[in-house]
C-alpha cells in the first residue's frame, strides 16, 4: 500500500528543492534492478544535507510516517472489509444507466482501490518495511512583488513556490 505526504507552497524555489529529493530517488543495482531507500536510510541522508530544502522534505517525509503509522494503528482488517462492502454498493447504487458513476461520486474507486490495497498488503504498513517510492518536487503559484526602477517604472521580483510530495510503500 502506498502513503502520500504533500507539502503545499513551500516558500523555495523547485529547483533548490530538487536537488535534494535526488538523492532519495531509487537507485539501480548491476542486474538493472530498481534499489529504493528505507526510511530509516532516507532519514539518514536527509539529516546530513546541511540545506534549508533538506529540512523541509525531511520534514514532509516524516508526515508520511506518521501518515502510516495512523493508517496502521486506526484500521483493522474488519473494519476495511466492511468499509469496501458499503463504498462497493455506494457505487452500485449510484451508477447511471450508461455505466458513469454520479459526479459527487467519482470519488468513490479511489478510495475503494486504497482500501483493496491495503487488504492486499502483506506488511499492513509495518515501519521497518517502508520505503521511499516516489519524492516529486513541482512548482506552485509564485509571489509576484514589484521593484520600483527610473523614471516612474517597475520590474517584477518572482518568489519561487513548490509542493513537496513523498509516497511511501510497504512492499
Amino acid at each position: 500500500m502506498n502513503v502520500t505526504s504533500i507539502a503545499r507552497n513551500v516558500r523555495m524555489s523547485p529547483k533548490k528543492v530538487r536537488e535534494v529529493t535526488r538523492q532519495l530517488l531509487p537507485r539501480k543495482d548491476r542486474k538493472g534492478n530498481k534499489i529504493y531507500l528505507s526510511v530509516d536510510q532516507a532519514q539518514a541522508l536527509l539529516s546530513a544535507i546541511p540545506r534549508k530544502s533538506a529540512r523541509l522534505v525531511a520534514k514532509t517525509l516524516k508526515t508520511a510516517i506518521a501518515d502510516a503509522e495512523h493508517i496502521r494503528g486506526e484500521w483493522s482488517e474488519g473494519d476495511v472489509q466492511n468499509r469496501v462492502a458499503e463504498i462497493k454498493q455506494d457505487i452500485e447504487n449510484h451508477t447511471k444507466k450508461d455505466g458513469k458513476l454520479h459526479r459527487k461520486y467519482r470519488h468513490l474507486p479511489g478510495k475503494l482501490a486504497r482500501l483493496e490495497s491495503y487488504l492486499d498488503s502483506e506488511h499492513k504498513l509495518a515501519e521497518g518495511k517502508l520505503t521511499v517510492r516516489e519524492a516529486i518536487v513541482g512548482a506552485a503559484t509564485p509571489l509576484r512583488r514589484w521593484r520600483t526602477r527610473a523614471r516612474g517604472g517597475g520590474s517584477p521580483i518572482i518568489k519561487r513556490t513548490s509542493h513537496i510530495r513523498i509516497t511511501l510503500s510497504d512492499e
